[in-house]
């Protein structure tokens, strides 16, 4: 009985010390990147597109901190070309697809302990009909 308190004891203080000295005893677990894209944010233009990655999520409860787009040729963004991936802190970027047909678009996502998610990748279709 008394060895399995002082195991007990020395459990507790090695998990306090732990978590004083900044250290978790929990594995931080990878964030799940997902994302949706809105169609007909602009009607005069069909062809943009905001791709909302706020339906990411992390099952640590971490905050989810980088978003990291790689696109298909062509995609460009609205207010400047940055080529063919960026890198943003906001769940939601806008993008403008150049002519009708179907793009694809990859995301990972980093939660606020620098984990990555695994790649996701998505399509987008442009133009979609009007509802």
């Amino acid at each position: 009985m008394q060895k399995r308190r002082l195991i007990a004891v020395l459990a507790a203080s090695l998990a306090a010390g732990a978590m004083l000295a900044g250290c978790s005893l929990l594995q931080n677990r990878a964030p799940v990147a997902a994302f949706v894209p809105v169609y007909n944010v602009d009607l005069e233009d069909p062809m943009v597109v905001v791709l909302d990655a706020s339906v990411s999520t992390d099952p640590d409860g971490d905050e989810i901190v980088l978003f990291q787009w790689v696109f298909s040729d062509a995609i460009t963004f609205p207010v400047e070309p940055l080529g063919s991936s960026t890198t943003v802190v906001t769940p939601q970027l806008r993008i403008r697809c150049p002519n009708e047909g179907q793009y694809t678009a990859t995301l990972l996502v980093y939660d606020e302990r620098d984990l990555p998610s695994l790649p996701i990748v998505g399509t987008i279709a442009v133009p979609h009909p009007l509802p």
